[in-house]
């Protein structure tokens, strides 16, 4: 007789019996049930974390497979909510079981499958199995909604810019949120940027072409940019940002506590599974109130959040026109977008200024200015601009040798004092102090595997830099050779050209003021 026995302990359910002892009991359990018979044990044990609400468990799918090829006789459980919290895929497992003459039993319900009864019992059981399950997710989603209310932070990464604090409140200390002054420009300036025009790829372009890193000193990709201009705990907490929220269809704290002096806390923005995140819709949000000052307000939040769908609309713009599109500003220092339309047949283009479209002519008077004409102008200019192997740098955005040369003193440094430790402990191996050296050792250990790390990443950046520095030659010939004919290229690749060569592009008037 092969028996399958099937372990789960639940992340959720500290209390439960461990893996090892649920198989311990359901081998004691078969030697008793099937006394005088030959025993094989099969243990399907790898699903230690996983939700009983989840069939995509890596020894469940397993023991089904098993089930299916006719290599097992029994299946055992310790209890049966440990296999299935759902009556409906705990009814197709069973079919599949009947199918293949597999006997069923749970150790701690004690019933026999061959009987009606004891079927009848088991989906019982598993009816309520369910039930507590639908219970406990109840009672998760209260006990967020009161957090909510309160302002607290319930962990995660902390956003860019912030940082957490511990107060007590009713007795126990809790997280909360409160604004690093000394980081928080960064955030501040990504939405001055998205407001002036700029796309998300522009922002992560600019922010590595002005060496702007995070504060864990890695440049911003799209992704960490957008969700940095879309998080609402950098929104002022006014009424106008609770008509907002609401409108987007997400749960609201209490509305007297917008009282626009603070930022607000998004719960429930992602759900959480075994493998993978997954972005809830705004339905599922909650929208609470934190004590920590608002960085951005509500009108600019709003206001660049609209944005993100005017830079949609232009990256799915049908028309390729206009090479300075996302580089070209007004005179008013607004970026300037382009409208493209074809009428009988023909290809009608214009620059003009996002400001005056939104806010009238009375905060700008420029004109809708043809693109061709611009573009002619550009493309003058552009030929006209002399370039020497010397006038080409390379962004240092490299460690130096001098940051190396610290990591390595901060290395032997920790490394004399392992040593005086280990010393110390070969004198002391009988003394009660022997653990508190061990345990500084540790310590030390640790740090000097991450400064290790830091001082090799650091040496193959500078090998890097090395390398780009010989390769300058190349680099100058590359760009002669895309100046020589930039009219050849295609739209797409001028457009992407001029916004690495031109740091800017101002329309005043007749006059193109450019800066490369």
């Amino acid at each position: 007789m092969v028996i399958g026995i099937y372990p789960r302990k639940s992340v959720y359910r500290d209390n439960s019996d461990s893996v090892s002892v649920q198989v311990e009991l359901c081998k004691e359990y078969a030697s008793i049930i099937f006394k005088g018979q030959n025993i094989d044990f099969k243990i399907y044990n790898k699903d230690e974390g996983f939700s009983g609400k989840n069939i995509n468990r890596p020894s469940f799918q397993e023991l089904m497979k098993d089930v299916s090829q006719n290599k097992l006789d029994v299946v055992m459980v310790y209890k049966l909510d440990r296999i299935s919290r759902n009556v409906r895929e705990f009814s197709a497992m069973y079919e599949t079981f009947e199918e293949h003459g597999v006997a069923f039993v749970s150790v701690k319900e004690s019933f026999d499958t061959s009987t009606p009864i004891g079927r009848t019992v088991m989906y019982i059981l598993a009816a309520f199995a369910q039930l507590e399950r639908e219970n406990t997710s109840e009672r998760v989603t209260d006990n967020m909604l009161a957090l909510a209310e309160q302002g607290r932070w319930t962990g995660g990464n902390t956003p860019t810019g912030m940082r957490t604090i511990r107060k007590k409140t009713g007795g126990k200390e809790h997280a909360f949120l409160e604004v690093d002054e000394t980081a928080i420009w960064r955030v501040k300036l990504l939405y001055e940027l998205l407001l002036n025009g700029y796309t998300i790829t522009g922002l992560e372009r600019y922010c590595k072409h002005h060496g702007i890193q995070s504060q864990k000193g890695a440049f911003f990709n799209a992704s960490q940019i957008h969700a940095i201009v879309t998080n609402p705990v950098y929104c002022q907490n006014t009424l106008e940002a609770y008509s907002y929220f609401e409108n987007l269809g997400c749960k609201m704290a209490s509305k007297e506590l917008f009282d626009g002096a603070h930022g607000c806390i998004r719960y429930g923005k992602t759900q959480t599974g075994k493998t993978h995140q997954s972005i809830q819709d705004p339905s599922h949000w909650t929208i609470a109130v934190g004590i920590h000052p608002y960085v951005i307000s509500a009108p600019d939040f709003i206001a660049a959040q609209k944005r993100l769908g005017m830079n949609k609309a232009l990256r799915n713009s049908k028309h390729s026109t206009g090479i300075l599109k996302g580089i070209l500003t007004c005179k008013c220092g607004a970026k300037m977008s382009v409208r493209a339309y074809v009428k009988n047949d023909t290809l009608f283009s214009y620059y003009y200024c996002e400001k005056r479209a939104r806010q009238g002519k009375s905060y700008c008077d420029s004109d809708y200015v043809r693109t061709d004409l611009i573009d002619a102008l550009f493309i003058k200019q552009l030929k006209k601009a002399t370039l020497s192997m010397d006038s080409i740098r390379l962004q240092n955005t490299r460690p130096s040798q001098a940051a190396v040369d610290t990591l390595t003193v901060q290395l032997n440094t920790i490394q004399a004092q392992l040593d005086n430790l280990a010393k110390a402990l070969a004198e002391n191996t009988a003394s009660c102090a022997a653990k508190y050296i061990i345990a500084q050792m540790e310590a030390l250990d640790q740090q000097r595997s991450m400064l290790k790390a830091s001082y090799e990443h650091a040496k193959t950046l500078i090998a890097q830099n090395d390398t780009e520095t010989q390769n300058i030659p190349f680099i100058y010939d590359k760009i002669c050779c895309l100046l020589n004919n930039f009219e050849c290229l295609p739209y797409a690749e001028k457009n992407e050209f001029v916004r690495k060569i031109v740091t800017s592009c101002n329309l005043c008037g007749k006059n193109l003021n450019i800066s490369f």
